[in-house]
């Protein structure tokens, strides 16, 4: 599968479900920080073991997420603060700067672990419209109009299954 339809793809299901299903956002992240690891693994790897260690990656994050929902959230803030923190600092390489990255990992796991389900909310639908962002096929005032509403239709869409939730556990 193409790289940039599964970016696509995951940007929609986070965007849209990313607080529902935080074990596939923390998954997601963990691939996605993992194909930045893959130019660090040594060359003797058999050829699928770039895959293995991109599935080991997103396994492991997703068992961590699913175990308890705080932990969860700490995981995925963690994830996400080490991958916004990569891409601002080194936006496209294939490597990952340590400092940001453990510096944004921190800040993300303690914003998201102590703000919740709102502030997951708010990041799922910044990292899916960020994600979406790289592939449209817009420019200018155009295209940042165009994520603002996909952002604005992602969070009204969480806020809609979030608020509907706990009228049903009522």
């Amino acid at each position: 599968m193409d790289l940039i339809a599964l970016q696509i793809a995951a940007g929609i299901v986070i965007l849209l479900l990313g607080r529902e299903l935080s074990f596939l956002f923390s998954a997601a992240m963990a691939a996605f920080i993992g194909v930045r690891l893959t130019p660090l693994l040594p060359a003797t790897l058999p050829s699928w073991g770039d895959t293995a260690f991109l599935a080991a990656l997103a396994i492991l994050a997703a068992a961590l997420t699913l175990s308890d929902k705080r932990v969860g959230h700490y995981v995925c803030g963690f994830l996400v603060g080490g991958y916004v923190f990569s891409e601002f600092f080194a936006p496209g390489s294939l490597s990952i700067p340590i400092l940001p990255f453990f510096v944004g990992s921190v800040l993300g796991a303690l914003i998201l672990g102590l703000l919740g389900d709102w502030a997951m909310i708010v990041v799922a639908c910044l990292i899916g419209a960020y994600l979406i962002y790289g592939v449209l096929p817009l420019f200018g005032i155009a295209k940042t109009l165009a994520i603002a509403g996909i952002f604005i239709i992602g969070a009204l869409a969480q806020v809609v299954i979030f608020q509907a939730q706990k009228h049903s556990e009522r």
